[in-house]
């Protein structure tokens, strides 16, 4: 039995499949859903980062998150 090489990726895969990429991704979908998102490993080195809404993501998994704030609100004074 042989162990297979990790498949060969093109420098867009790789860009794609970057933490830079994923935390990037995950800061846009928390202005999005106005909430807080996680950067998680997967495990799967074709897609090694998922972005998950905080509340979804497995603490040991977690590589880092996006922490939302609603500057809007009137400061109690």
């Amino acid at each position: 039995m042989t162990d297979s090489a990790p498949p060969q990726r093109s420098s867009k895969r790789a860009r794609l499949c970057s933490i830079e990429n994923a935390n990037r991704i995950a800061t846009r979908v928390a202005e999005h859903v106005q909430g807080d998102t996680a950067v998680v490993k997967t495990g799967n080195p074709l897609q090694p980062f998922r972005v998950v809404l905080a509340s979804k993501a497995a603490p040991g998994r977690t590589v880092s998150r996006v922490v939302t704030c609603n500057d809007d609100e009137p400061d109690d004074q």
